[in-house]
């Protein structure tokens, strides 16, 4: 019996390797093991990318990035500057740099226990910001950083909430109820108050165009790090989708409490994206954007010749017959039909999409569009 499963294996090999159906199999076979093989020992694109991550990219200044850091940390371990990012930070010093900035603004990303940490400053070194007198009482202190955020802002802090601002700056006082903030305390504060977009991350994040703070350290802040929209020729594929996402961002700029928020940086290289925020983009600098009451300050009265010394950005005005710039002549809808919409669509529209119609219907004053777009908004666009 063992002998004839024996001559019958071996016979049904022979007819399996010389047959022609036989030898195909085995050829598919092969070839099949051989690409298991080789696609168990070769890295797949997807982890190519992500090393790539992990690799700073070409022709930064790794030097000047380490000197910035390098400097905060010795600041932050003599307690010349403290923020709740700082431990974190200084920890063991070994930092992976993956980019660095400096121009308008300082910035340092680095990775971070697997984590995209960035980190943002006007000014490269704390030393560059000036101190805060050290005389000045706590009460003092607080009323100096309303002064502050009301300068900026111009929303009308009252003074007797200075307790709740200050909780809102410096998030360290909730957890340390009565006790005093120290100099270091103080000086950091300080410095970051100085950064416009720093209050207005801080203070505004009810707006939720901008992005979140994760926490400070000296003068630095620590933001959320989003994916930056870089505008490609194959994206008009999904024009729709983005125009969608520039529509959400719209609407929150117009619902902002009473005071509009007025951006005047308009670009998609201006724009990151985030799974946490479905249906809009997010404010990747928020330098150039303002609340309305603002806006009317820097430019409502300032002594002009043309119409032309009226603009900062791409928000304008008029040069009245006063020889002084109006209020703010333009809005947010028209430089985002401009600078974005029509960069996504050139000349084509229909009437059937209202995003569309808002910006393309000119025969209509700006008023009646942007009210009929308000109400597309509350149906197409309630959660955003």
């Amino acid at each position: 019996m063992q002998k004839c499963e024996q001559e019958c294996g071996e016979e049904a090999w022979r007819i399996a390797c010389c047959s022609r159906v036989g030898k195909i199999a085995i050829c598919v076979m092969s070839i099949a093991i051989l690409y298991l093989i080789i696609s168990a020992l070769t890295p797949t694109e997807s982890t190519h990318k992500a090393a790539d991550l992990d690799v700073p990219r070409a022709g930064i200044n790794l030097t000047r990035a380490n000197q910035v850091l390098t400097s905060l940390c010795d600041a932050y371990e003599r307690g010349d500057v403290s923020g709740d990012s700082c431990n974190r930070l200084c920890y063991d010093r070994n930092w992976l740099v993956t980019d660095f900035y400096e121009g308008h603004k300082t910035v340092v990303i680095v990775k971070d226990g697997g984590q995209t940490a960035v980190y943002k400053s006007t000014k490269p070194f704390m030393n560059d910001f000036d101190e805060p007198q050290d005389h000045l009482t706590d009460a003092q202190f607080s009323d100096r950083v309303v002064d502050v955020v009301n300068n900026e802002l111009r929303l009308g802090w009252p003074k007797h909430y200075s307790r709740h601002l200050m909780e809102t700056v410096w998030p360290t006082l909730l957890r340390t109820k009565g006790e005093a903030m120290s100099r270091a305390d103080r000086r950091s504060l300080w410095a970051l108050l100085k950064q416009p977009e720093f209050i207005l991350f801080r203070v505004l994040p009810l707006t939720r165009v901008t992005p979140k703070l994760i926490g400070t350290c000296g003068h630095m802040y620590q933001t959320e790090s989003l994916v930056a929209f870089k505008m490609k020729g194959y994206y008009t594929n999904l024009k729709a989708k983005i125009l969608v996402h520039v529509m959400g961002t719209l609407k929150l700029l117009y619902e902002f409490l009473d005071e509009p928020l007025q951006w005047c940086d308009v670009r998609f290289d201006n724009l990151g994206l985030s799974a946490d925020y479905p249906k809009r983009f997010v404010l990747m600098d928020g330098d150039m954007v303002y609340t309305k009451s603002k806006l009317d300050s820097l430019l409502k009265g300032r002594p002009c010749e043309t119409d032309d010394d009226c603009k900062i950005g791409d928000c304008t005005a008029r040069c009245t017959a006063n020889m002084v710039c109006s209020s703010r002549s333009n809005g947010n809808l028209e430089v985002f039909c401009d600078k974005l919409v029509n960069k996504l669509f050139a000349n084509q529209w229909s009437k059937n999409n209202k995003y569309l119609v808002a910006c393309r219907d000119t025969g209509r004053n700006i008023t009646t569009r942007l009210n009929e777009l308000r109400l597309t908004w509350s149906w197409n666009l309630p959660d955003v």
